[in-house]
């Protein structure tokens, strides 16, 4: 499933409802307010979007809507991480696949091991 950019706010919103795993519009506000000068309305208008974008569920309780995610951080970071790499392979064939084989020499020794465990992995799955 390809899935549709979000903004900044709308990362900090997602990281929200994925923390609480169901919250009205009330309870992000009060989040935000903590970091952000926020307009409750914003919010309103956030989740609006995140549910129209496939990433959030609404079910109305009496007067609130309660939004839940629908799907999982790692299952969205997926989706996202596939997208990008599809385009830029696609847009850059061999040079993409070059550049993103030598950036991968300057991440952190732990992280490389991660990642190419994870490349090991996928290697034998398939």
């Amino acid at each position: 499933m390809k899935q549709k950019s979000i903004s900044e706010l709308e990362q900090q919103v997602m990281d929200i409802v994925w923390r609480q795993k169901e919250c009205s519009v009330r309870a992000v506000y009060e989040k935000l307010q903590k970091t952000k000068p926020i307009a409750y309305t914003t919010v309103a208008t956030l989740l609006q979007r995140l549910e129209a974008k496939g990433l959030v569920s609404k079910v109305e309780e009496g007067k609130a809507n309660i939004y839940k995610p629908r799907l999982s951080k790692e299952a969205y970071s997926k989706s996202l991480a596939t997208g990008f790499l599809d385009k830029f392979i696609s847009s850059f064939g061999n040079l993409a696949i070059s550049s993103f084989a030598e950036s991968i020499e300057e991440l952190p020794k732990e992280k490389r091991e991660y990642f190419l465990k994870l490349l090991e992995h996928e290697a034998d799955t398939k």
